[in-house]
């Protein structure tokens, strides 16, 4: 999974309290996606995945135009459960993020029967 950085996904965007750097959620943004790509092809036709878990730390910064690479390691499944570690790289190859993330698979019914009664 790679993305570029752009000026809206920086930590400036927040604010003019912050770098205009890469911001935390948009690498954490990586890793979902990376991971969710992972479980992809088995789900049913009726599942999604949901972010369920993380712990991140964000170890150097990323200047817009920077390209970030997220590379997923499934570490286990337990259930609906799955269970991975994720490092997030620059354009030199240097670690960027850690992250160990775990995704749950649930029926799409469910989060949309959540969201409409708020």
């Amino acid at each position: 999974m790679h993305r570029t950085v752009g000026a809206a996904d920086t930590a400036a965007a927040w604010g003019p309290d912050f770098p205009a750097a890469a911001s935390t959620p948009f690498v954490l943004s990586l890793a979902e996606l990376v991971c969710h790509g992972m479980l992809a092809d088995g789900l049913a036709d009726d599942e999604i995945t949901v972010g369920a878990g993380v712990e991140l730390t964000h170890d150097r910064p990323s200047p817009v135009g920077a390209t970030l690479t997220a590379r997923a390691t499934l570490q286990d499944r337990q259930g609906r459960k799955a269970f991975f570690t994720v490092e997030v790289t620059d354009d030199n190859g240097q670690p960027v993020a850690h992250v160990k993330h775990t995704r749950a698979v649930l029926k799409r019914s469910v989060i949309e029967s959540a969201l409409a009664t708020g």
